[in-house]
């Protein structure tokens, strides 16, 4: 569907609040704009997300859990969202290369700003 990057709550808040970025270049999730109201206007647009994500992140969830290594919700649709629209997803977190490493290799994940 869309190109490009979808960045994550923790990688918005870094850019926009400590770098003080005029400009997000990608886009954020209706969940990043709704734990982060600021970086609204500085992003190439807002995605939201599918019943085919909130899918994909229940079939994740119910994988990491039987690892004993469940995620945030809001991670795992954003994630979700990322993948299934074939756009890397710009995150911070550290649970989100737990989630490349043990259940979908194939995401495109980058900790690069």
């Amino acid at each position: 569907m869309e190109e490009g990057k979808i960045y994550d709550t923790s990688a918005v808040i870094e850019l926009v609040a400590r770098r003080g970025a005029p400009l997000v270049p990608g886009y954020i999730s209706v969940l990043t704009a709704v734990e982060y109201p600021p970086a609204v206007p500085r992003v190439l647009g807002i995605l939201y997300p599918t019943k085919q994500d909130y899918r994909l992140a229940i079939a994740w969830q119910a994988r990491l859990r039987k690892l004993g290594t469940p995620m945030p919700a809001v991670d795992l649709v954003i994630a979700a969202q990322a993948y299934n629209n074939g756009m890397e997803l710009v995150a911070l977190d550290k649970h989100f290369k737990l989630l490349k490493e043990k259940i979908a290799p194939d995401i495109k994940l980058t900790d690069k700003l």
